[in-house]
């Protein structure tokens, strides 16, 4: 996939969380870090990899609260209550989509962290617990291209900050629920938190599960000549505090 690689011999990756991590907002920082922007336009990478698909991708600057950053904007169908399957997903990235080994490989380990999250918050199976919000098909063209890119930049060191959290509520398919949401808490045991200044939903169980999915290691900027750095916003209103993610790439020091 020449059209995807970049100039980095395997680089440092670094992701800085202060709101907003869904999958989403790590789409549009990869991409744009990576700088893939320069050499694929998103549409272009979308139909890509997706040829069949009913939607499309948009990867654009935006501005919040004065700050410049990227975010990625889904056009699609509207979905109602979704009941998809990890298998199902995985069975459709098979089918339907063009991804590489490897991003398959990283895009399988991504859901299966959630579909392992989901069965122990509901005491199901992992192979038939069903995904809602998670499982719409916006979050599943995002994981895909999320583990492309990834694989074609093939960071010796992938490092994520501590994830910051509130307290409060969310609003689920099952109601209001304590934040953070019981598919998110599932999966933080090992996980390095702080707490969040402000309120909302910082962290998606979708964004915590493509750390994972990934293998990011967690704490504090890694040792690194940076090269190139952006900040992604998650494509909604800003949150009650800091927001936004800061992506850098480099060299090794």
């Amino acid at each position: 996939m020449p059209a995807t690689q970049n100039a980095f011999s395997r680089p440092v990756l670094t992701v800085r969380v202060h709101a907003g991590l869904n999958a989403a907002s790590l789409l549009a920082g990869l991409y744009a870090v990576s700088g893939m922007a320069r050499l694929t336009p998103a549409a272009e990478l979308f139909k890509l990899h997706f040829p069949q698909a009913q939607a499309s991708l948009d990867i654009k600057p935006v501005s919040v609260n004065g700050i410049s950053g990227v975010s990625a904007f889904f056009e699609a169908p509207a979905e109602g209550h979704v009941h998809r399957t990890a298998g199902g997903i995985i069975a459709y990235y098979e089918k339907e989509a063009r991804l590489s080994d490897a991003a398959m490989n990283y895009a399988c380990c991504i859901w299966r962290h959630l579909a392992a999250a989901e069965a122990r918050v509901h005491g199901a199976d992992v192979e038939t617990v069903h995904f809602h919000e998670v499982g719409r098909m916006t979050n599943v063209y995002a994981i895909g291209l999320i583990a492309e890119i990834f694989a074609a930049m093939r960071p010796q060191q992938f490092v994520c900050s501590p994830l910051p959290l509130a307290d409060g509520t969310v609003r689920c398919a099952h109601g209001a629920v304590p934040n953070p949401a019981p598919a998110t808490l599932a999966q933080l045991e090992g996980v390095a938190v702080c707490a969040y200044s402000g309120a909302g939903e910082t962290v998606t169980p979708t964004g915590l599960a493509v750390l994972k999915g990934l293998r990011a290691a967690f704490g504090a900027w890694p040792a690194m000549r940076i090269s190139r750095q952006v900040t992604a916003f998650a494509p909604r209103k800003p949150f009650e505090g800091a927001n936004g993610l800061v992506f850098a790439i480099g060299d090794p020091v």
